[in-house]
């Protein structure tokens, strides 16, 4: 069988937090996504759209640009692989951008950043301006997160000499997860393994007269 090499310049998006139309949203990512190369959009799931990109490269300017929205809903977007779940709610991980501040400029490459980032989990890669270096006041890392994972917003990073400095940790949008489940398809809240406490109202004891109060 090797159908799997129809699909190979393929991402799959999860659309987290809200369930839209799938026709409306196949339009808005052709409009945002079309530009850059031909692409076909298939719905796979609630929520859940495989993409196919007629090359590499467009596929790849697609995971390097984000992070992306659907009407100011997170998008969430990986690279589609043999085997892979197509279904949100057996999601135990999700690229999750994260914004990297007081990097030293030691680590301010590929390596060094993959390096701290790989605290938080498995980095997938970084935008633009953060591989060119345009800028160096933050860094733009886009990193396979687990729903286990606490989102620290601090990284005490260990240099050469031996002392220690802080990188603080940004997150513009953290996904709801379940860390009893593992999953990113709900939260703690509203879990369905979770035994709830079923609000029952107190008994009323009406008042009762006594034998003297009564009249007659």
């Amino acid at each position: 069988m090797n159908g799997a090499k129809d699909w190979e310049n393929s991402i799959v998006a999860f659309l987290v937090g809200k369930k839209l139309p799938g026709k409306n949203v196949k339009q808005l990512l052709e409009r945002k996504w079309g530009r850059v190369g031909s692409l076909t959009i298939h719905l796979a799931g609630n929520g859940v759209f495989l993409i196919r990109f007629e090359n590499l490269q467009a596929r790849d300017w697609v995971l390097d640009n984000g992070p992306w929205d659907v009407w100011g809903y997170h998008l969430a977007v990986r690279p589609w692989c043999r085997g892979m779940s197509l279904t949100l709610g057996e999601c135990k991980s999700m690229p999750v951008w994260v914004k990297l501040r007081g990097v030293p400029i030691q680590f301010w490459n590929k390596v060094g950043l993959s390096y701290i980032a790989s605290v938080l989990g498995k980095p997938l890669h970084m935008d633009t301006p953060t591989m060119n270096r345009f800028a160096l006041l933050f860094a733009w890392v886009c990193v396979d997160m687990n729903a286990t994972s606490s989102f620290p917003e601090c990284i005490t990073l260990e240099l050469e000499d031996g002392s220690t400095t802080s990188i603080e940790v940004e997150y513009p949008w953290r996904p709801a997860a379940c860390t009893l489940c593992k999953v990113f398809d709900h939260s703690n809240r509203s879990c369905p393994r979770v035994t709830r406490r079923e609000w029952m109202p107190r008994p009323v004891v009406m008042a009762q007269k006594r034998p003297e109060d009564a009249q007659g």
